[in-house]
């Protein structure tokens, strides 16, 4: 381990007595610098009793003793674990619970040495009082809380060399190991701290100085670990909670959870373009999955009941402010339900929802008034109070929005007089200042060649319906899409061309897509051989999956399915404007520089 020695030397003689003691008693390596009779000596020893003048430690100094030691400061667990001594191993949270903000409300008023505590964390801030008194506060950073520590040289039995050299080499943001006993401080404000009984032990030292701040947008998205440090992970906290809500509703409601395949020959059930990959052995493309929905289907003709998926789904497009190539979502699918108990599922998950981080907020914000940061501060004035305002004042109801006749009213066209299933009718009925602004040079020059039908459908719900009914924060439902838009849904009842589907939008942004599951195979298959027909000029629609169409003649149930983008709610609820600000690295983007 290298050591910094200061000796004053005789004034004789002194620089061959120290090569000559150096070089045969410590077998050391080693350079002299005198400066006022004083010679700072670096070596390397492999006593770990070797005494340390850490007062002046430079970084690189002490980057040095770390790489000829680096056992001693990165000491296993297990060996930590394996004393004598039995200390009671707690977390900085389970502390605080008992003994500052315990239920009974009986806040720690006075030392209790009979119990042993031991406790891992990482120093937020390190400060000396005179010479035999040192002050740490120890923080859990995935909660963001805080207790104190203190070291008291006049409480430990060891000499002043070894107190001093201990506590000055520590650092801020060092990883440490404390053991002591629960106390109140000295002072007038009697302070919860833990009183330690022995010194602090470095579990992972600090080798790199950290920012004090960091909000450059450009510099976190080139390094999220350092942004977490910095900045605080209380984002990826309340994304798990998030997530952690919507199975719980779910399981609470006997829906039971699975997993499909990512990879296959074949991907399909979604409008998207796939990523192909190689496999080696048998020199065969793959796809990554853009929907889970045909596997899931495929498990409720099985004979699941009630399922669900939150999984990762990979689609070949752009990225911008609300899309990456790579999203979370969750799919679910219950036999038996209609399209008015798939809406009620949907109102009843996003109560459960918000309601949850509400109070997931209040408690953490009543249990620690240490925390700076929080994704979801108190403020009643945030989107999710507000959004529990909005809904709580419309019944805990979504308001609904007819596709056709809204576009009919807004564009004066009568829809149901045209042929959905024709590019060029679609077309005609659009005003050209409509259409220069809503489709590319190369769709206008040749729109049977480049435009489907239900792209252009797609494009006009969006200009004329989504743009002018779906802004609002309570979510508002686009229901009874045209049929050809929706292959995968079942045609209403009374009225073939619009389907049993249904859209979520909240402040101009989709949600949740939604519909009762088309479970005749004949059907199904003419509507994805309709869907394959547009292949050539929409790379997007559908294909035909055989197998899938055989598996649902061994009978499928009336089933409705929903599914709901976990990042996008993420942005919504944590008030986040890009998409890469609730993943945990990024976008594709970032990921790529990181």
């Amino acid at each position: 381990m290298t050591m910094i020695l200061e000796k004053v030397l005789p004034s004789t003689g002194r620089g061959y007595n120290v090569w000559n003691k150096l070089n045969f008693t410590h077998r050391l390596i080693f350079y002299c610098r005198f400066h006022n009779n004083v010679v700072n000596t670096r070596y390397i020893n492999n006593n770990n009793n070797m005494k340390i003048n850490s007062n002046k430690l430079q970084p690189k100094e002490r980057i040095s003793i770390l790489q000829n030691n680096l056992n001693k400061y990165y000491p296993s667990m297990s060996l930590l674990n394996n004393e004598k001594i039995i200390h009671n191993n707690i977390t900085i949270e389970q502390f605080i619970n008992t003994y500052i903000n315990n239920e009974s409300n009986d806040k720690l008023d006075h030392d209790k040495p009979d119990i042993n505590l031991k406790i891992n964390g990482r120093i937020k801030n390190i400060r000396m009082a005179g010479k035999k008194m040192c002050f740490i506060d120890l923080i859990d950073t995935q909660i963001n809380q805080s207790i104190q520590i203190i070291i008291n040289f006049n409480k430990l039995n060891i000499i002043d060399n070894e107190f001093i050299e201990t506590t000055t080499f520590l650092k801020k943001n060092d990883y440490i190991q404390v053991i002591g006993y629960p106390g109140v401080s000295e002072n007038i404000k009697k302070t919860v701290s833990l009183k330690c009984t022995m010194l602090p032990i470095i579990l992972s030292p600090i080798q790199i100085s950290l920012p004090n701040s960091l909000q450059d947008n450009i510099k976190i998205n080139k390094n999220r670990v350092l942004d977490y440090q910095v900045n605080g992970i209380q984002t990826m906290v309340k994304r798990s909670q998030l997530i952690n809500l919507i199975r719980g509703f779910l399981l609470n409601r006997q829906f039971i959870e699975v997993e499909t395949p990512i990879l296959s020959e074949k991907t399909n059930g979604a409008n998207a373009l796939p990523f192909i990959t190689k496999l080696n052995f048998s020199d065969s493309n793959l796809q990554l999955r853009i929907a889970p929905e045909l596997w899931l289907k495929r498990l409720i003709i099985g004979g699941l009941n009630k399922i669900f998926e939150i999984g990762k789904v990979f689609r070949n497009e752009s990225v911008d402010s609300t899309h990456n190539p790579e999203f979370t979502m969750l799919e679910l699918y219950q036999r038996y339900l209609s399209m008015d108990q798939l809406i009620l599922l949907a109102q009843d998950m996003f109560k459960h929802v918000i309601k949850g981080m509400i109070e997931l907020e209040n408690s953490s914000s009543s249990s620690s008034s240490s925390s700076s940061s929080s994704s979801l501060s108190n403020d009643k004035n945030n989107t999710i109070h507000q959004l529990y305002q909005e809904l709580q004042n419309n019944d805990w109801k979504f308001k609904k929005i007819e596709f056709l006749p809204t576009l009919s009213r807004e564009m004066k066209v009568d829809f149901t007089k045209i042929d959905l299933s024709q590019t060029q009718s679609l077309m005609d009925v659009i005003p050209i200042e409509v259409k220069h602004e809503i489709f590319n040079s190369k769709e206008l020059q040749e729109p049977g060649l480049h435009l489907s039908p239900q792209r252009i459908l797609d494009k006009l719900c969006g200009k004329y319906i989504e743009s002018r009914y779906c802004q609002t924060l309570l979510p508002t439902i686009i229901m009874h899409h045209p049929t050809i838009m929706s292959p995968l849904a079942k045609i209403n009842g009374l009225d073939d061309k619009v389907s049993q589907r249904f859209e979520v939008f909240i402040k101009g942004k989709e949600y949740i897509n939604a519909y009762e599951e088309e479970n005749c195979p004949q059907l199904q298959l003419q509507k994805f051989e309709q869907q394959h027909k547009f292949k050539n000029n929409d790379k997007e629609s559908l294909d035909v999956d055989y197998e899938y169409v055989e598996a649902m003649k061994s009978g499928m149930p009336p089933t409705g399915g929903l599914g709901l983008g976990i990042d996008r709610l993420c942005m919504l609820l944590f008030e986040k404007s890009r998409i890469e600000q609730v993943l945990s690295f990024g976008s594709l983007d970032d990921v790529n520089i990181q």
